[in-house]
Protein backbone atom coordinates (compact mmCIF):
# COMPACT_ATOMS: atom_id res chain seq x y z
CA UNK A 1 0.00 0.00 0.00
CA UNK A 2 0.88 3.59 -0.91
CA UNK A 3 1.49 5.97 1.94
CA UNK A 4 1.89 9.56 1.97
CA UNK A 5 5.42 9.32 2.98
CA UNK A 6 6.47 6.84 -0.10
CA UNK A 7 4.75 9.62 -2.32
CA UNK A 8 6.27 12.56 -0.88
CA UNK A 9 9.98 10.51 -1.38
CA UNK A 10 9.23 9.36 -4.75
CA UNK A 11 8.10 12.90 -5.95
CA UNK A 12 11.12 14.38 -4.36
CA UNK A 13 13.48 12.30 -6.32
CA UNK A 14 11.67 12.67 -9.38
CA UNK A 15 11.62 16.46 -9.00
CA UNK A 16 14.97 16.88 -8.31
CA UNK A 17 17.15 13.41 -10.03
CA UNK A 18 19.47 13.01 -7.02
CA UNK A 19 19.22 11.27 -3.88
CA UNK A 20 21.26 13.34 -1.91
CA UNK A 21 19.22 16.68 -3.13
CA UNK A 22 16.14 14.70 -2.24
CA UNK A 23 17.44 13.83 1.33
CA UNK A 24 18.44 17.27 2.29
CA UNK A 25 14.95 18.71 1.02
CA UNK A 26 13.13 16.13 2.98
CA UNK A 27 15.69 16.37 5.74
CA UNK A 28 16.65 12.85 5.86
CA UNK A 29 20.18 10.79 4.93
CA UNK A 30 20.14 9.88 1.54
CA UNK A 31 20.74 5.82 2.56
CA UNK A 32 17.02 6.69 3.92
CA UNK A 33 16.12 7.68 0.55
CA UNK A 34 17.29 4.73 -1.36
CA UNK A 35 16.22 2.45 1.09
CA UNK A 36 12.35 4.25 1.02
CA UNK A 37 12.37 4.11 -2.73
CA UNK A 38 13.86 0.36 -3.02
CA UNK A 39 11.07 -0.03 -0.75
CA UNK A 40 8.57 1.46 -2.80
CA UNK A 41 9.87 -0.62 -6.27
CA UNK A 42 9.40 -3.94 -4.46
CA UNK A 43 5.66 -3.15 -3.09
CA UNK A 44 4.82 -2.10 -6.98
CA UNK A 45 7.21 -4.69 -7.96
CA UNK A 46 8.28 -2.52 -10.69
CA UNK A 47 11.59 -0.37 -10.82
CA UNK A 48 9.91 3.32 -10.91
CA UNK A 49 13.50 5.29 -12.01
CA UNK A 50 16.29 4.66 -14.42
CA UNK A 51 19.68 5.19 -12.49
CA UNK A 52 21.84 7.06 -14.99
CA UNK A 53 24.83 9.22 -14.35
CA UNK A 54 23.34 12.64 -14.71
CA UNK A 55 20.24 11.67 -11.95
CA UNK A 56 17.72 9.20 -11.67
CA UNK A 57 14.57 9.21 -14.78
CA UNK A 58 11.06 8.43 -13.73
CA UNK A 59 9.89 5.55 -15.51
Amino acid sequence: MLSADDLQYFLAVARLRRLTSAAAQLGVDHTTVGRRIAGLEKSVGHRLFDRTPNGWEAH
